[in-house]
């Protein structure tokens, strides 16, 4: 392998490495935002609220709230 040939994947695997990081990040995000939904949809569920006054007040399906309920 040329020099040329070692600086690119150099440079190449850093942006790999960074795009990799990044979508790790957004990732743990999202799952960090669906279990904080999920709690809070599960609190208003033992107060006594129905799925579809919750659906109603957070503007989102019914079926949605359902899945996000049913995962583990």
């Amino acid at each position: 392998m040329c020099e040329a040939e070692k600086r690119w994947l150099e440079v190449k695997s850093k942006e790999w490495e960074t795009e990799g990081i990044k979508k790790g990040i957004e990732q743990g995000l999202e799952q960090g935002s669906e279990n904080n939904r999920k709690e809070m949809y599960r609190t208003m569920v033992d107060k006594g609220f129905s799925v579809s006054s919750i659906a109603s007040i957070f503007s989102v399906s019914e079926e949605s709230i359902r899945k996000l309920l049913m995962k583990a």
